[in-house]
């Protein structure tokens, strides 16, 4: 994200805010007692439920993908923070903080990976909380210097491919496709909010959450964006290397190891978190189910073990992949618009239409990733042109959802002429009263929404 806003400016706080608040308000409040009151101990249970095994197949497959992506992602990023503070090699840096990372995740397994996320919390709040207050402050007068990248809605026109962002596509893109489809089908987001004890237990985990992403935004994104202005000249760095060039020239000795403690602490969270996911996805979802069902406990735990080193291997060719990008966040909404965005549709779709044919799921979902793959082997070789690969990657969104949306609402509408491929719901109906939360839980939304929109309008 530091990467992102020294590229876009304060546009960056978009993935924060509209991209991340409404998502996690309808996650909370719609899908979470969806999948909750179906019985379902996660979305692939779920989507097994709703559509046959053949879709909690794929969207196993997709989880595979993803959480590889993601851990890949933070696996070059962490070789990024090495390679910037001590010279050290992104082979490797990659190297040594990999196996750091499988130490304790195959010694601790989740709960190791839960426990140090929640410590690594505190300690990037420590580490980049001095680089808001201490050094920034007494600067603001150069941000004059780059005025154009401090508002969020001005500079953006409402439709323009060829531009680096318009408006349609990060309110359309990011804050509908993109962040709905992340928090509403990502394996490790919904199987951490189904860890609590109940309905409204789990509802408050995403909404208190988003409390603190609209405060983390500043912490990462005001840097990032003010970073261009304070390394002129200092240092000739990629952007994926902002935040920690931008420590080593801001921070004394001391504050500079808390700092890449900090940066460390967060990315290694991410990785282990992931690896995790991959872990439960293959094993639970794959192996278990399709491979080798009905043997003892502990020869799923030892695949298990397997598995986190599979992900390592695949998260190092994950992140050659994502060197080959300007920022990680280009490489990470890739992943996203390609493969979630077909997801999403698919789930929305289960959730509102009564009955649903178990073959047409996986084939619209099929047909979503295949459109999206078609329009970004187009961008790459020349044949369509964006403005940036960012703004290719909301347009591959938009158009992936729609085209697997398409054929999921023709499905429903050809389901009502009855076929022997219906799949019929073993879900109660899904009603105003079944989703209605607590007046808690609703002043809580209400509030976060209004301060999320607050906060568009203030830097607008």
């Amino acid at each position: 994200m530091g990467a992102m806003a020294s590229q876009y400016g304060v546009q960056a706080l978009h993935f924060y805010w509209i991209g991340g608040i409404p998502g996690m308000v309808f996650f909370a409040l719609v899908v979470l007692p969806v999948y909750i009151r179906s019985g379902a101990r996660g979305l692939p249970e779920y989507l097994d439920r709703r559509f046959g095994p053949r879709v909690r197949l794929l969207n196993a497959c997709i989880s595979l993908v993803g959480t590889a992506s993601l851990a890949g992602a933070a696996l070059y990023a962490i070789a990024r923070v090495l390679h910037v503070v001590l010279g050290c090699n992104l082979l490797l840096g990659a190297m040594v903080s990999a196996m750091v990372v499988l130490a304790y995740v195959l010694l601790g397994g989740i709960h190791a990976t839960i426990y140090t996320s929640i410590f690594q919390f505190f300690v990037v709040i420590a580490g980049l909380f001095p680089l808001l207050i201490a050094k920034f402050p007494f600067r603001l007068a150069a941000f004059a210097q780059r005025p154009e990248a401090w508002h969020l809605w001005q500079p953006l026109p409402m439709f323009a491919p060829h531009a680096s962002l318009d408006r349609l596509g990060v309110v359309a893109g990011v804050g509908f496709v993109v962040s709905f489809s992340y928090w509403c089908t990502d394996f490790v987001v919904v199987q951490r909010a189904l860890g609590a004890r109940g309905v409204e237990e789990a509802r408050k985990v995403p909404i208190l959450a988003g409390f603190g992403k609209l405060a983390i935004a500043f912490l990462i994104v005001l840097p990032g964006a003010a970073a261009p202005v304070f390394l002129n000249g200092a240092h000739a760095v990629s952007h994926d290397e902002t935040m920690p060039a931008l420590l080593a020239l801001v921070y004394g000795p001391t504050l500079l190891g808390l700092g890449v403690a900090a940066l460390l602490s967060g990315l290694m969270a991410g990785f282990a978190g992931n690896a995790s996911g991959f872990a439960a996805a293959w094993t639970q979802e794959i192996y278990r189910v399709r491979i080798r069902p009905d043997r003892p406990e502990q020869h799923y735990i030892r695949m298990g073990r397997w598995a986190v080193v599979m992900c390592f291997l695949l998260a190092g060719l994950a992140a050659y992949l994502a060197a080959q990008f300007r920022d990680l966040m280009e490489f990470l909404q890739l992943v996203l618009s390609l493969f979630y965005a077909p997801l999403l549709a698919a789930v929305l779709a289960g959730m509102f239409r009564k009955q649903a044919r178990e073959r047409d799921a996986p084939a619209g979902i099929l047909l979503g990733v295949m459109t999206g793959i078609t329009l970004e082997a187009s961008v790459h070789l020349g044949a369509i042109h964006f403005g940036s690969q960012m703004n290719a990657n909301f347009y591959i969104a938009i158009l992936s959802f729609s085209v697997s949306m398409l054929v999921a609402f023709r499905v429903g509408s050809r389901t009502r002429q009855g076929s022997a491929a219906m799949v019929e719901l073993p879900l109660e109906p899904m009603t105003v009263s079944s989703l209605r939360p607590t007046l808690t839980t609703g002043v809580l939304s209400v509030l976060l929404l209004a301060a999320c929109l607050a906060l568009n309008l203030i830097w607008r």
